[in-house]
């Protein structure tokens, strides 16, 4: 695409949007003072630094899901906020601490005629027993509850992580993007899930998640989520917690 093409379609994007929400403010005969306490609440929203996470929590899983109206492959899923790039390479355990249980990761990759795919790296992070992520203070370095594998020649990893705890997407519930999700009659609870990147040259890059049955948000999740085909039930083998996952890998576009 050209600039000129990247320009235009943004003018259209951008056009479209602006002039929906106008066609909104008109079919509801919305008054000064209610478009004044929206526009205080979008000021409310960057003096927080909640903006990142109202977006992903109301608009990010409209993208995956356009997105997959050209893939065949797996299920993308919301990324979210807490993804870092150079989370350190495991074999067989990824680092946890504190009360966790154990978790056994295990999973083949392969493309859409069902074939393995060797060498895919895997970032895998979760949250650990407090709903905290990793990475984030200098007492919760990146080397725990995240990590990346590689996938052998027939297309699997097998890893040890830890059973993640629900968190709530917005940490004060009283804070702009919390006031919004109660205003249209949600919860703030995430489910417990696992998040995944692959990535393989020659692939389309996949960013997903798993999630649980039986997990008591996974009706309510604020932002939209959950779908059957990415929610697992844990087998238990020795007294281990194990999701078995098959992830297909579409082409590179």
């Amino acid at each position: 695409m050209s600039g000129l093409e990247k320009q235009q379609r943004a003018q259209t994007i951008v056009g479209d949007i602006i002039n929906a929400i106008r066609d909104v403010l008109r079919k509801h005969d919305v008054t000064f003072n209610e478009y004044r306490a929206g526009f205080m609440h979008l000021i409310g929203l960057a003096k927080a630094g909640e903006v990142p996470l109202v977006l992903d929590c109301f608009l990010n899983q409209t993208i995956c899901d356009i997105e997959m109206k050209t893939r065949q492959g797996s299920r993308s899923n919301v990324e979210g906020p807490y993804f870092l790039d150079d989370a350190p390479m495991v074999t067989d355990a990824i680092k946890v601490r504190g009360d966790t249980l154990p978790l056994l990761i295990r999973c083949q990759v392969k493309d859409l005629q069902g074939q393995p795919i060797p060498d895919v790296i895997t970032d895998i992070w979760f949250a650990d027993s407090n709903g905290d992520y990793s990475g984030y203070s200098e007492d919760f370095p990146k080397d725990y509850f995240r990590g990346k594998v590689t996938t052998d020649s027939d297309g699997k990893y097998a890893v040890m992580g830890s059973i993640p705890k629900e968190y709530p997407m917005a940490q004060d519930e009283d804070g702009p993007t919390g006031k919004i999700i109660e205003l249209l009659g949600g919860q703030i609870m995430r489910p417990q899930h696992v998040h995944f990147k692959y990535l393989k040259e020659g692939y389309a890059p996949l960013t997903t998640q798993s999630y649980f049955e039986g997990e008591k948000y996974l009706n309510e999740d604020p932002v939209g989520g959950v779908f059957e085909d990415l929610t697992h039930q844990l087998k238990e083998e020795n007294g281990v917690a194990v999701l078995d996952l098959d992830v297909v890998l579409d082409p590179a576009e």
